[in-house]
């Protein structure tokens, strides 16, 4: 019966065919107990170059994010407006420092990690299941940091319990997610048919590698981000009706929380520990929305 009611709502959000600005137009609002709900400490509105702002990492004392599909290739190194002075509320072009023109074209990207070295950006967003170059997009960090990316390696890879390729949208072989542990990358997909999320892990080398199949987690929402923190994997992302959650998993087990936000759809996501505090805070991104501005926020 569950998976009927999934089917069901999922053919009306295929039908409507903006995905959740449908939603939206209803304005659909939540009937579950908010008083549970994780609340937004404080948020920070984007400026209109960074409407559609798909991922979320920190490191080199900036937050790093990308807009999505069909946006000029620009990663943008962003100001933490959290108890920054110099990030001014009223002024939300404070908040980027800078940003760099990467030397490749945006046919989506969805993911941005990194390691020590290198970024990774993930150009493999599939909203149809169409697609048969599906890359990774690996530069040094050093070059991005002094604004000239003159080196690029690219990683492609196909699912490997992928054999068709025809237009639909109940399929299980989107992405919007990646992680970087050790000498892989993980991939979290976002699975339009029973809102699961299959985990694969490749090879951090450049050239065509081998996508492996490992495990499947069961968050319950479209999985748009995901982050790693002392072992903790870090999910988020959204329900047909535009509802807002984070999942947090050791990877055997997983706890489920829903955000406190109108219909919206979050985008990135990163944990980060204050080093006066000790506070332990989650950092997330959400595209414009009629009901929500595209933003940064904190819970």
């Amino acid at each position: 019966m569950k998976h009927l009611r999934n089917l069901l709502i999922a053919l009306l959000f295929l039908f409507e065919g903006q995905g959740l600005s449908a939603q939206n137009d209803l304005n659909i609002q939540n009937s579950e107990d908010n008083s549970k709900c994780l609340k937004v400490d404080t948020f920070f509105e984007f400026p209109k170059e960074l409407q559609e702002s798909s991922a979320l990492v920190y490191t080199q004392g900036y937050f790093w994010t990308l807009n999505d599909g069909g946006n000029d290739p620009y990663l943008y190194a962003l100001n933490n407006p959290f108890g920054n002075n110099e990030v001014s509320l009223e002024k939300k072009n404070d908040i980027i420092k800078f940003k760099v023109k990467l030397p490749f074209s945006n046919e989506d990207w969805e993911a941005l990690t990194y390691d020590s070295v290198y970024f990774y950006i993930g150009d493999f967003g599939n909203n149809l299941g169409t697609r048969r170059n599906l890359k990774i997009y690996k530069i040094k960090i050093s070059e991005v940091l002094n604004q000239e990316v003159k080196y690029v390696d690219t990683i492609s890879f196909a699912y490997p319990d992928q054999t068709k390729f025809n237009k639909r949208r109940l399929h299980s072989f989107d992405c919007e997610s990646m992680i970087s542990i050790g000498d892989s990358l993980v991939l979290f997909t976002k699975n339009w048919s029973n809102l699961n999320s299959n985990c694969y892990t490749i090879s951090k080398n450049k050239g065509q590698q081998d996508c492996k199949f490992s495990k499947t987690l069961e968050p319950n929402f479209f999985v748009s981000d995901a982050t790693i923190y002392n072992g903790m994997v870090y999910l988020c992302g959204y329900n047909y009706l535009g509802n807002q959650f984070l999942y947090r998993s050791n990877w055997f087990k997983g706890t489920l929380q829903k955000i406190d936000l109108k219909p919206a759809q979050i985008e990135g996501i990163c944990v980060l520990k204050d080093e006066k505090t000790g506070e332990l805070g989650v950092y997330l991104t959400t595209e414009k929305r009629k009901t929500q501005p595209a933003g940064i926020m904190k819970i």
